[in-house]
This record gives C-alpha cells, structure tokens and sequence, in this order.
C-alpha cells in the first residue's frame, strides 16, 4: 500500500471521530436532553442558561463573565474551551488534507473509504469493551490536562453538578454512535464506487 494510500485511512479514520465531536460539543439539544434525562440539582432555567453561556464561550474569543462558576472552575474551563479549539483547528487540517488525499488517490477510492470505515468499527467496539468509569476516573482528565483543576467539589463547584459523570458517559457513548453510524456510511459508499467501477469495466468490455 502506497504511503498517500495510508495517509487517506489514517486521514479518513480521524476524520470521522472528530466530525461527530465538533458536530457534538456544540449541540444544545444534546445537553438539554441531559438536563431532562440526568438528575441535576441545578434550577432547569438556570442550568439552561449557563449551558447556552458555555457554548458560546466555547464558540468566540470572549471571557466566560458569569458568576454562576468560580475560578477555578472558569480556569479549568478555559483549559476545556483551549482543547475544544485544538480539536477543531485539527479537523480542518485534516479536512483540508483529506480534499488533496482524495484527489491524488480517486483511482482507487471505493477500497480507501472502505478500510477506514471497518478500522474506526472496530475501535469503537473496542471502546465499548472498557470500563468507561474507570478510564474516566484514572485516565480521562491525567491524557487531557497538565493540572489538578478537574479535581472539582460537588459541595462547592457548580460545574460538576451541570456536568456529572453520567453527562461524559452518555456524550462519549453519543459520539461512538454517532461515529458509528458515519463509518458506516463511509462503508456504504465505499461498496458503491467499487460496484459501479466494475460496471463500468464490464460495459466497457462488453
């Protein structure tokens, strides 16, 4: 397999989990069915209100302005929202990339598109074969942050009560299965281009 070949499932594979994170991450409606769905303690009007002032602190270069978190809370949010932006700077590199892979690789298309497609299903039956709330627990926060200001009071802190653990165990499970379902379709068109490219052959021979 030729090094742009590989370039294309790694570029393809990363791709597709990073779509469903940036589509994810800035879901109103997904945190609002949390709301309903997690046992907030948070007013519902007030925990509305600062999710929709989260967003767009996570979406614009302004300061996160409210009271309703205090400073560390806002200091580990902006670690949160710096991560947000890597991820997303990311995605557009590898987009971009992708446009030029796709292009220098178009000959043999049906096949690249199907090896990603597999690759990232069996990551993902991969991950719902881990303990999550372990990883959660001891690994989650220690890859993503070079600090202690994840370690967050219940009694004191009011973005852990917004943001419990089930609320990152039922995003991570979102995001697999919204990754899931795009490996998928990635597969399918895979299949298609390499059906309708032997078609071609045949009706050309023929």
């Amino acid at each position: 397999m030729k090094v742009k070949e590989i370039l294309l499932i790694i570029g393809l594979i990363l791709f597709i989990f990073l779509l469903n994170f940036k589509l994810l991450v800035y879901n109103v409606d997904f945190y609002n069915k949390e709301l309903d769905k997690l046992n907030i303690t948070i007013p519902r009007e007030l925990a509305e209100t600062n999710v929709d002032n989260l967003i767009s602190y996570f979406k614009s270069e302004k300061e996160l302005t409210t009271n309703f978190f205090n400073e560390k809370e806002k200091l580990h949010l902006s670690d949160v929202k710096d991560l947000i932006n890597k991820t997303t700077t990311l995605f557009y590199i590898i987009l971009v990339l992708l446009i030029i892979l796709i292009a220098l690789n178009y000959k043999n298309l049906g096949k690249l598109l199907i090896f990603p497609g597999v690759i990232s299903v069996l990551i993902i039956f991969l991950f719902y074969l881990i303990n999550f709330e372990s990883f959660f627990d001891n690994l989650f926060h220690k890859l993503l942050f070079n600090n202690d200001l994840y370690l967050l009071d219940p009694a004191k802190d009011n973005l852990i009560n917004l943001f419990p653990y089930e609320f990152f165990r039922d995003f991570a499970y979102k995001l697999f299965l919204n990754s899931f379902i795009t490996s998928l379709i990635l597969i399918t068109i895979g299949f298609i281009i390499k059906r309708n490219k032997k078609l071609n052959k045949y009706c050309k021979i023929n």
